[in-house]
């Protein structure tokens, strides 16, 4: 039945008037009414706390708010990089991604009503289970003793989370259920009956709506904390869904519109744009444009499928990490030179010829961000591991003259090899332990954190997961100028992006279709690895194409000739290791099916999505 196990099981407690089961320790609400400077989201053991305790002593509920924030989808969830790995951007590497197996059926067309839980780690009972914790909540608080200036700003943060939970299901699965209280155990049914999408998406807006007087301003919350303006950018996100192409077929202006003076909203709230990009994920938090945003710690683990930040996760395999998810050409050439020219034409395979691009020396003279995206062969780092540390490069390479042995010259201090550290040859050779198959000559760089360990149980990485940010409103409002028809102020807002002090790169000036594919492939640059593109494809109905991406490209051979002073020699092509894609199965894909265990709990009561 749709309320889950999660939602019977507390209402027992609850009637048996014993104890609730809470994601709480004591310290941690101590930590969070005594410093606003420390982690909000940071979680805990398991403790019974007593009902009328928690309830009715600010700590505690505080402790129970701080809990309840498990329920936002982190941006590793499924596994890392998300959902990445289903779009054109990244290939999921099957051998080490916990949705190898799920995600390769989802490209091959096998997404079903039975696996979708695996594909999304079993997200409708995670949403679920913590909306559960809300209505505790809402129905526990009503009627507080608890002086309202210190219960109000944890109303809001509950109404904030609830609408999230329910923002994130519609983005999956459409419509769905609206539960909004308990149930005792003399309720004739438990079965529930899906709502509508526009129900849901409305439920979401008016959520937001009676969070925002009561949530406190960014400046005055805990780091972490929902507040008016990240409830602002909620409802903003979600008025930008509801106008996408997915929801508004006949494309009704007015929804645009509404999106447009709740995006501006946003905008005019008090952030601007950060000066370095690079910074934006690292801490400390950039507040000046982060509207919401979680910094990693040893007890939170927010930013690794594995719980040690996201080094072992997007670090190449040579670098004795799992590099779940490796990115495509189609990333790559994403990226401009600094000229403002794309290095290929449309088809990914073309240089393109006003450009300067050379695809000999691919890595120069690109947007500046392309330095923080894409860890390239040549490119250098610092790496940590236990109490080593050394400084070396990114090494895909192999011997351009195997014939001709170590003609490569020490570097470094150290005994190194013609062939690179992180080319099959050195797996080969016995140098590492491990080679993961799918391979394109690139990782993703911008979550790594290069002053920190490989991996570490207790280390504090300084991951930062932005939830919200100015510089994705600068580009919602840009794509609703663009529906509205207002291409001038589309491009100026793009262009303020484009704009930020370390990057700084030429104004576009394209329209019609190319300011479409201009704007949707700066998207990608600003955006990537912050859980947009899978759902950006899906709202615009976009998939064809872009998730049955075929062939998908990247360097296929990098030599390095020792005898022509280190030159490298790239070759590029289809990576035929990757998973084939089949064609895009139609329409009904654009939204996920409600898991089976779901509708067969339901009595009935679930209507499962068309197509499955």
């Amino acid at each position: 039945m749709i309320t889950m196990r999660n939602l019977i099981d507390i209402n027992k407690l609850k009637n048996i008037k014993n104890a609730i089961p809470i994601l709480l320790v004591v310290i941690m609400g101590a930590t969070l009414v005594s410093s606003c400077n420390d982690d909000l989201l940071d979680k805990s053991p398991l403790y019974a706390i007593p009902e009328e305790d928690v309830f009715n002593d600010p700590i505690f509920l505080n402790g129970y708010v701080a809990s309840s924030y498990n329920g936002i989808k982190v941006h590793y969830r499924p596994s890392a990089g998300g959902l990445i790995g289903l779009t054109d951007l990244a290939f999921i590497q099957t051998q080490t991604n916990d949705i190898g197996g799920p995600g390769e059926e989802y490209l091959q067309g096998g997404m079903t009503p039975e696996n979708v839980d695996d594909l999304t780690n079993g997200l409708w009972a995670h949403q679920y289970k913590y909306i559960t914790n809300v209505n505790v909540f809402m129905e526990k608080v009503e009627g507080s003793s608890i002086d309202p200036a210190v219960l109000d700003p944890l109303v809001g943060q509950m109404y904030f989370l609830r609408a999230y939970m329910y923002f994130e299901l519609s983005r999956h699965f459409g419509g769905v259920p609206l539960i909004t209280k308990t149930f005792s155990l003399t309720e004739e049914s438990y079965s529930v009956p899906r709502n509508t999408y526009d129900e849901v998406a409305a439920f979401v807006l008016s959520e937001v709506e009676k969070a925002i007087p009561l949530l406190k301003d960014h400046g005055d919350a805990p780091s972490g904390a929902a507040t008016k303006q990240a409830a602002l950018a909620l409802k903003a996100r979600m008025l930008l869904y509801m106008a996408s192409p997915l929801n508004n077929p006949n494309n009704d202006l007015s929804k645009w519109q509404a999106a447009e003076v709740a995006t501006k909203a946003v905008i005019e709230s008090g952030f601007e744009l950060h000066p370095d990009y690079f910074e934006l994920f690292h801490d400390p938090v950039a507040e000046d444009e982060i509207i919401l945003a979680r910094s990693y710690t040893s007890l939170n683990r927010v930013a690794s499928q594995g719980g040690w930040g996201y080094n072992y996760d997007f670090w190449p395999s040579g670098f004795d990490a799992n590099q779940r998810v490796t990115p495509t050409q189609n990333f790559v050439n994403a990226f401009q030179m600094t000229n403002g020219e794309y290095p290929y034409l449309e088809d990914g395979i073309t240089v393109n010829p006003t450009s300067g691009y050379d695809d000999q020396l691919p890595n120069l003279n690109r947007d500046p961000r392309y330095y923080v995206n894409v860890l390239y062969s040549g490119a250098v780092v610092q790496i940590f591991d236990g109490s080593k540390s050394a400084e070396r490069a990114y090494e895909y390479w192999e011997d351009a003259n195997p014939d001709i042995p170590m003609e490569n010259p020490d570097w470094n201090g150290e005994t190194i090899f013609d062939f690179g550290k992180d080319s099959k040859s050195f797996w080969v050779a016995g140098k590492t332990p491990f080679h993961w198959n799918i391979q394109t000559g690139y990782a993703f760089r911008k979550l790594t954190d290069f002053t920190s360990p490989r991996a570490s149980w207790d280390h504090d990485y300084d991951n930062v997961t932005s939830y919200f940010r100015l510089g994705e409103f600068l580009l919602n409002y840009a794509e609703i100028q663009i529906a509205l028809g207002n291409e001038p102020l589309a491009r100026e807002y793009i262009n303020r992006v484009r704009k930020r002090e370390s990057v700084n790169m030429p104004d576009v000036t394209e329209s019609g279709d190319e300011l479409v594919r201009v704007y949707r492939n700066e998207r990608v640059v600003e955006l990537n690895l912050e859980d947009s593109r899978f759902y950006d494809l899906m709202r615009w109905k976009a998939a064809p194409g872009l998730v049955d991406l075929n062939p998908a490209r990247g360097i296929t051979s990098l030599k390095k000739d020792w005898s022509d002073g280190g030159k490298l020699s790239y070759e590029y092509g289809e990576i035929t290791t990757a998973t084939e894609r089949a064609p895009w199965p139609g329409d009904y894909y654009y939204l996920m099916p409600i898991p089976i265990d779901e509708i067969n709990k339901s009595d009935g009561a679930l209507e499962q999505n068309p197509g499955y």
